[in-house]
Parts: C-alpha cells; sequence; structure tokens
C-alpha cells in the first residue's frame, strides 16, 4: 500500500530545500524490493529451450499434448472419472463449469480442466473457486466453498508430510490452484487484495521448493500446470513489484518476427538513447521484448477469436512480463549532479510504463490485472522526482506519459495530459496527432486504446490551443513578429 508524505513549503521555490526528501521517498523501496535472492547452493535450475520457430496460430505452437476436454464432447464429459467424491452439489458445479465452458469465454478455464480432472485436492480447489465465482459470494458466509478450501488444505498438509508424495504433479496442481484462490479473492475482494497477495506469496515460496527439487519448473510434464505456475509467479510479482521466482517455461512464445515495419521507428531510436542516457542500460532488453509481443499481437489480432485464446494470451505474454520484472533496482544517488541520477529515475519510470502496458493487454484478452493501478500511481510519484533530465530520451518519456494517460483515472489523467503538451511544445508540435505518430512508433497495439486514443486527442488539443491562445493574448502586436514567426515557437528538445 502506497505511503505518502506532506512536504509543507512556505512559498514557490522552497520545494527544491525538500528535493532530498522527495527522492527518498517515492524511490526508497524499490532497489531493496528487487534485489536478487541469495542463491541456495543445492538449488538446480533448468535452462529454457527457445522456440525453434514462430508458428502463426496457437494450433501450430503446441508441440506437447494438452488434455484438455472439449466441452462439446457431451459422450465424453459424462464418462469422465473425477478424481475426488461427487456428492450432487459438487456435480452440480461440475455441470456448470462445462456449461461455462460451453457458453462464454472463461480465462484459463480449459488449462484448469486439464489439471483438476487429473488430482482430488486439485479438483477440489477448482470447485471451490468456481463456488466463489458463481454469483456475488462472501467467502465467510459460504459453507460449501468453505469445506472444499477446507479438504483442499488438509490433502495437501497431509501430502507434504510424505517425502513420496512431494515431487508429484498432482500436489504441484493443488497448491497452484490455492495460489489462483489468492488471487481470485485478491481481485474480487478489493479491501483484502493486499493481504491475500501476501499469503500468495507464502504459497509460491512453497511450491517453488517443491518445483527446484525435482529440477525446475522445465521438468514438469503437464504443459498447462507449468504455463499456470509461471502465470501466478508473474502475476504476482508483477502486483508485488518484486523479482520473478521461476524462469520462463518452455512453449513460451519467444522467437517472434520483429521486422515489421511497426518496430522500425523504435529500433533506430534504441541507438541514439543508448548514446545520450547509457544509464538506462538493461531496460532496452526488456523494451524489446515489450515490443515484440506488441508485434506478434499487431499481427494476429484481426481475428475475431484471437481475444479468446487464453493460452496464447499466457504464453505470449510471459517472457515479456518476466523480461520487465527480472531487471534489478539501483539504488538511487543522493546527489542529483551524479551522472548515473536520471538515467535511474528515467529507468524505474519506463519499466513501471512497460508494466502498464501489458497489465492492458492482460485485461484486453479478459484477464484481471490487480497491478494496473498500483503501477499508475507509482509511475505518476516516480515522475514527480525532481532535478531529472527526462529531456535526454524524449521519445520515451512521451510513449510512457500517454500510455498512463490512456488507463488513468480522470482525476489523474489531467496531469499526464499537461505533462504531454509540455513535450509537444518544446517539440514543436502543433497537434495531438503528431505527438501520436511518435507513440505509435514505440511500442504499440492500436486495438488496445479503441475510443480512448479520440479522446485524449481532444483533450491535448484542448489544452495545446488555450496555452497558444493565451501567449498570443500577452504578445505585442508588432508587423516585424509576422515575418519570424519560427522564432515564436518554444525552443527544446525535438522528437524524431
Amino acid at each position: 500500500m502506497l505511503e505518502f508524505e506532506f512536504v509543507h513549503v512556505g512559498r514557490p521555490g522552497d520545494e527544491k530545500k525538500q528535493s532530498t526528501k522527495i527522492r527518498r521517498h517515492v524511490m526508497k523501496d524499490i532497489g531493496r524490493s528487487r534485489r536478487k535472492p541469495k542463491m541456495c547452493s543445492k538449488r538446480t535450475a533448468a535452462k529454457p529451450a527457445p522456440a525453434k520457430s514462430a508458428p502463426s496460430s496457437e494450433s501450430e505452437q503446441r508441440s506437447e499434448p494438452v488434455l484438455v476436454p472439449s466441452p462439446l464432447d457431451e459422450s465424453r464429459l459424462r464418462s469422465i472419472v473425477f478424481p475426488t467424491d461427487m456428492d450432487e452439489k459438487r456435480r452440480n458445479l461440475a455441470r456448470y463449469l462445462f456449461a461455462e465452458a460451453c457458453s462464454s469465454y472463461v480465462p484459463f478455464l480449459f488449462p484448469w480442466l486439464s489439471i483438476g480432472i487429473v488430482d482430488a485436492a486439485a479438483c477440489t480447489v477448482r470447485l471451490q473457486n468456481l463456488k466463489l465465482g458463481k454469483g456475488n459470494p462472501k467467502f465467510d458466509t459460504d459453507t460449501e466453498a468453505m469445506k472444499l478450501y477446507t479438504l483442499s488444505l488438509q490433502s495437501v498438509s497431509e501430502r507434504l508430510a510424505d517425502p513420496s508424495e512431494r515431487g508429484n504433479e498432482g500436489l504441484l496442481a493443488a497448491i497452484t490452484g490455492i495460489i489462483c484462490y489468492d488471487e481470485f479473492v485478491s481481485n474480487f475482494f478489493k479491501k483484502t487484495a493486499t493481504g491475500n497477495f501476501s499469503r500468495q506469496t507464502i504459497h509460491l515460496q512453497g511450491l517453488k521448493q517443491l518445483i527446484d527439487d525435482i529440477g525446475g519448473i522445465n521438468t514438469i510434464m503437464n504443459p498447462m500446470l507449468r504455463l499456470i505456475v509461471s502465470w501466478y509467479d508473474l502475476t504476482g510479482a508483477a502486483y508485488r513489484n518484486t523479482l520473478p521466482l521461476f524462469e520462463v517455461p518452455k512453449g513460451s512464445i519467444t522467437e517472434i518476427d520483429t521486422t515489421t515495419n511497426d518496430s522500425i521507428y523504435f529500433k533506430m531510436l534504441l541507438g541514439s538513447w543508448d548514446r545520450n542516457c547509457p544509464y538506462l542500460g538493461d531496460i532496452q532488453s526488456a523494451l524489446l521484448a515489450t515490443a515484440a509481443a506488441a508485434s506478434y499481437v499487431n499481427t494476429r489480432c484481426r481475428n475475431a477469436n484471437f481475444w479468446k485464446e487464453d493460452t496464447t494470451a499466457a504464453r505470449l505474454i510471459i517472457p515479456a512480463l518476466h523480461a520487465v520484472l527480472s531487471l534489478e533496482g539501483r539504488v538511487l544517488p543522493n546527489d542529483p549532479s551524479d551522472p548515473t541520477f536520471s538515467g535511474i529515475v528515467a529507468r524505474e519510470a519506463f519499466r513501471r510504463s512497460s508494466l502498464i502496458f501489458l497489465a492492458s493487454l492482460k485485461v484486453k484478452f479478459g484477464v484481471a490485472s490487480a497491478e494496473l493501478n498500483r503501477h499508475l500511481k507509482d509511475f505518476q510519484e516516480i515522475s514527480r522526482i525532481p532535478y531529472v533530465d527526462w529531456a535526454v530520451v524524449p521519445e520515451l518519456n512521451l510513449w510512457a506519459h500517454a500510455i498512463a494517460a490512456l488507463e488513468a483515472e480522470s482525476d489523474q489523467r489531467s496531469w499526464h495530459v499537461s505533462v504531454i503538451v509540455e513535450m509537444m511544445e518544446g517539440a514543436g508540435f502543433t497537434s495531438s496527432q503528431q505527438a501520436m505518430d511518435v507513440v505509435r512508433g514505440i511500442i504499440w497495439i492500436e486495438a488496445l486504446f479503441v475510443g480512448k486514443v479520440e479522446w485524449l486527442c481532444r483533450d491535448l488539443d484542448s489544452l495545446l490551443a488555450s496555452r497558444m491562445a493565451q501567449r498570443s493574448s500577452v504578445m505585442p502586436i508588432d508587423p516585424q513578429f509576422d515575418e519570424s514567426v519560427g522564432l515564436l515557437r518554444p525552443q527544446g528538445p525535438r522528437m524524431g
């Protein structure tokens, strides 16, 4: 939860005296929360195997069998033998589950079907999650949901005490189901989100110990379980702003054609950013991973069913999100004149804007994104740190504020609009279309912001026109100014 600290100033200009206090408050937890944990000497890690090619569809990329029953195959559904006792209430829940799969798109429903029908505890916790998902549930008053949850915990506890069970994939699936429940409740009950994400962390750390004991996440045979484990690791890490626990699982979409037109301008800018602000350093790899995911979406999203391909979403977002979250925190110098000062602040701000972009992509696929508002607030606080020279990478700064403005609530959006207009004036832009041309050339998915771009452009053009009118009203009327209109433009770093 964000902590606010108020700084009182007596007159304009006094805020500079408080700059060190402001910087420390905003950046104090970033480096500490993102340090790499100490490596255990007994830990064995398996390296991820990159994909050999970039198939054109989800079905072409499945190199392993997926054990998901089709909800349209009625005869097969009737013959399913569930791994746990099924009374009438539970059978009704199971019927609802398959009926839901037939009638509507529910993200990750099929992966959970393939995981839940092979283990009793995993099946029970899945039914419990489903019980909570129907209607408007309240966990503390739903005795059936509490009973299912308790049975799952009892099964997991008993099996953890048995050394022969600790590497069982059914046990791993059951713990992952409990982690799924923690995230579901965090998204459903906003008031308890922090507490449930804290509990999710404990379960994830225990799951990591079990998976490390069998050789790492890529030793898991069930491809859907591998995917789901990584997904909840990264969604939890994105909310907490911490490093991932697991490596990128095999089967993820990592080889993507980035020679398309939407990547050319961005790659041209990377070289100039590296020269002008070398302290951004490793963020370029994370930005390239995010841009690759955007490029993949742009070449496929015209298909109406694309946004319902949940496993494709996970396999695509996981590598990009992993790259962004794997960037370690850096300590901010106390002296703003330190040559690394602006680069460190800018690196963290642009890392947060990448997380905002990927969170927006998750939402487009119908997946809840609890971290979105958190990173929007943190990005704004970081962007307000004084004495940062944002002009060294003006294009990326414009992109970051535009992405934040498109996703921010109305009470926060106006500040981003003001900052963008200041950058437009410095670049000599006369319309929002020029600014959006720069934004679209960096990392962009048009389908994410349908309807939002129009009102952002209206706000930008309106504020820009208002400022121009104010300046013209105080200028002296002199014919010589008509001959040198160019001298009236605000001077500053140019873009593009």
